[in-house]
């Protein structure tokens, strides 16, 4: 009888308690943030380049935006949106380049697409494919 009256006891007492599981969302520009070593491509040039880039987000949690650094090799901040695993880089001017192109996620590297227009120079537009390996 005691040890019916003690299971009781247990399962009542059990059945008394709430869980409460806290999720914390999860945001999708983490994926991207990071120090890089880039490798662009220029179809317009036919040229390989070689040089670091950094990834940031917007300090805004509401928000999905990200910053490149040394976009381009130029020492120039470009801003992206960020949707699940793809970018998108909107056409901006930032110190005399007119940037705008696309970008994914892949296995943690990110590939870019994108075409730069160099205001200075007047030269031809370049467009580039850029693989960012992450350090």
């Amino acid at each position: 009888m005691k040890k019916g009256l003690l299971i009781v006891s247990v399962l009542v007492l059990l059945s008394s308690c709430d869980l409460t599981i806290i999720e914390v969302p999860f945001d999708n520009r983490d994926n991207f943030v990071g120090r890089y070593e880039a490798e662009e491509y220029s179809e317009t040039y036919d040229q390989l380049s070689f040089f670091d880039m950094r990834i940031l987000r917007d300090s805004d949690d509401f928000s999905n935006a990200i910053y490149i650094r040394n976009f381009y090799a130029q020492g120039i901040e470009v801003y992206a949106e960020v949707n699940g695993r793809n970018i998108t880089i909107p056409r901006q001017v930032v110190d005399g380049f007119v940037v705008e192109g696309t970008g994914r996620l892949e296995n943690g590297d990110v590939f870019l697409t994108y075409s730069v227009d160099d205001t200075y120079s007047n030269g031809r537009t370049d467009f580039c494919n850029t693989v960012l390996y992450r350090r």
